[in-house]
């Protein structure tokens, strides 16, 4: 009987916390008529393919999914949309790349330098790994386990999507009015080339400091040489390619002017197509492979050199010294690839030209190392985030209606209508004698006291008054009239 009991409370304790996970999802989902983009990015896979290994031409798909699974196939060259293949295509898998989503989960905006040091096997101090990547994100893992089995078992996440379920993504309906959406082609276009763009950049877990070191300098040419193609202003880039043609290096200057072009498309707005995604994949190739694309082009010892590298390094494109004794590791953008954590430097999608749609809103937030895991944690359980922004929307209309109550109360008492009949005008006939204004003085204090100008206004004058009846002298009289003297 003891069990029964508890199993009808835990079954009515599931059911109540069901339906306010119902609730809080219809009180605080987006508009179902607004798409969903940074659903549709953030679970964006694209492919990368030749028809055969003999082919020089690479192809591009877009895959988009929605948890996990792909519900339509955007193809780049055709500017259409397909169903997304049910069998495993072989070709593909042996020539293609796949880019597997990348997700952004929080902006730290401070920096850091790391100490290398000078060891047979050189490692990041413990206290240094931790600030970057354990404190900012591994210390997120637990809390983010138990809260999200928590919230699965007490059904309150299971609620939650059920009633945001007309907005997610995942419905066939949302999936169906996303793919018919006009000109959709291009912006996922625009983010796919985007999503190429950012790859290299991604940093893993490296403990190793000279590995780390290396990555970081790498990233710093690629990233530099990104923000000079897009201000190209004095034409260095032109210049470059010209010298690597004339010592016979062809691909590094013509793959050096086809990403220079692609970034100035992008920057235009153009529309994408497959040589704007080569020209990306080709150029982070040659720079990740070799370090820096003037590798075995470096003038010898001397002026010449010196003039050179000089150069490079007013563009911040210059090779790194082999030996450094710190790494600086700037403000990032904390990033999950699969089941990979890692960052990527902020420098290029503080551009705009290369910045994902969906990292727009992070990238916006100054968040500290300190504060970081709470936005993480908020980005693994937006169920979580809705009970937050619910409670704002609930305090600030509480506010606003104290406001309105305070500033009703302040207002004086609206005064009664008077009941007094109004005052008729007296009519006064107009009167024969001229009447002269006088001017009021200037300084009232000046005049007569007051007794003597509030006198009887009643009382006769002294001087005797004339009588107005009277026809004056100097009116000659009329003709046949008699004079009669008083």
């Amino acid at each position: 009987m003891r069990f029964v009991l508890i199993r009808s409370a835990l079954l009515t304790v599931f059911v109540v916390l069901c339906v306010a996970g119902i609730i809080v999802g219809l009180l605080t989902r987006p508009n179902p008529r607004v798409i969903p983009y940074a659903e549709l990015f953030n679970e964006m896979n694209v492919v990368s393919y030749r028809e055969s290994p003999l082919d020089t031409t690479s192809h591009f798909v877009v895959d988009l999914c929605a948890g996990g699974k792909a519900f339509s196939r955007y193809d780049v060259d055709a500017d259409a949309f397909t169903p997304p293949p049910r069998d495993h295509d072989y070709n593909r898998a042996i020539t293609g790349t796949v880019y597997r989503p990348l997700q952004v989960r929080g902006h730290v905006a401070e920096g850091l330098w790391i100490a290398v040091p000078r060891l047979v096997r050189p490692s990041i101090l413990p206290q240094q790994l931790d600030e970057l990547y354990r404190a900012t994100i591994d210390a997120v893992k637990p809390v983010s386990l138990v809260t999200g089995a928590v919230g699965m078992f007490s059904g309150y996440s299971i609620g939650y999507r059920l009633g945001i379920w007309n907005s997610s993504l995942r419905s066939r309906a949302v999936q169906q009015r996303v793919v018919a959406t006009p000109g959709l082609g291009k912006v996922i276009a625009r983010e796919a080339w985007r999503r190429i763009l950012l790859g290299p950049l991604v940093m893993g877990t490296e403990d190793d400091a000279k590995r780390l070191a290396a990555a970081c300098a790498t990233q710093r040419i690629y990233a530099n040489f990104f923000c000079l193609a897009l201000n190209d202003s004095d034409g260095f880039i032109p210049r470059e390619a010209a010298r690597l043609a004339g010592l016979g290096r062809f691909y590094e200057s013509r793959t050096m002017l086809a990403f220079a072009e692609a970034v100035h498309r992008a920057k235009l707005g153009s529309t994408v197509t497959s040589a704007d995604f080569d020209a990306v994949e080709r150029w982070a190739s040659l720079i990740m492979r070799r370090g820096h694309w003037a590798a075995g082009t470096i003038p010898p010892a001397g002026e010449e050199r010196a003039r050179y590298l000089g150069t490079l390094t007013w563009y911040g494109v210059a090779p790194s010294a082999p030996e450094m004794d710190r790494i600086w590791v700037g403000r990032r953008l904390l990033v999950r690839e699969g089941e990979t954590e890692g960052f990527v430097d902020d420098q290029i999608p503080a551009t705009g030209v290369g910045c994902p749609i969906a990292w727009r809103a992070e990238l916006r937030e100054q968040t500290s190392t300190t504060n970081v895991w709470a936005a993480v944690w908020f980005a693994d359980h937006p169920e979580f985030r809705a009970i937050a922004t619910l409670a704002h929307r609930v305090a600030r209309g509480i506010a606003e209606k104290s406001q309105a109550v305070a500033a009703r109360r302040s207002r004086p008492p609206a005064h009664a209508p008077s009941t007094a009949r109004p005052a008729t005008p007296a009519k006064v006939a107009a009167s024969v004698n001229r009447v002269t204004a006088v001017t009021a003085p200037a300084d009232s204090s000046n005049g007569p006291p007051h007794a003597t100008s509030t006198g009887d206004t009643l009382r006769l004058q002294d001087h005797a008054q004339a009588d107005t009846l009277r026809v004056p002298p100097s009116v000659p009289a009329p003709a046949g009239s008699t004079s009669v003297r008083r």
